[in-house]
């Protein structure tokens, strides 16, 4: 379902997200918890194709980023968060 491998963000100097690696696999539920600031929204949009990572592979729905239409892949993207009252 998402597969991101050694995936980082940076803007200006600073790291968004560093070498981070994720798999769900189908059936899987996970819950993404942290501090705020520690990612966890950035992470969400990256998977959601709105950033895109300064390096490593995202892949979502079996569709590698670079490779596919990302706004025909959010068609098919479920995501429940607070962030979305901002969009």
């Amino acid at each position: 379902m998402i597969d991101i491998q050694n995936v980082s963000l940076w803007r200006g100097n600073a790291f968004l997200l560093k070498d981070v690696s994720w798999k769900v696999n189908p059936g899987e539920h996970w819950a993404i918890l942290g501090l705020n600031g520690s990612g966890k929204t950035t992470l969400l949009n990256m998977i959601n194709g709105y950033l895109f990572p300064s390096s490593g592979e995202v892949t979502v729905l079996g569709q590698r980023f670079g490779e596919y239409d990302l706004r025909e892949l959010r068609k098919s993207i479920g995501w429940v968060s607070s962030a979305l009252q901002e969009r």
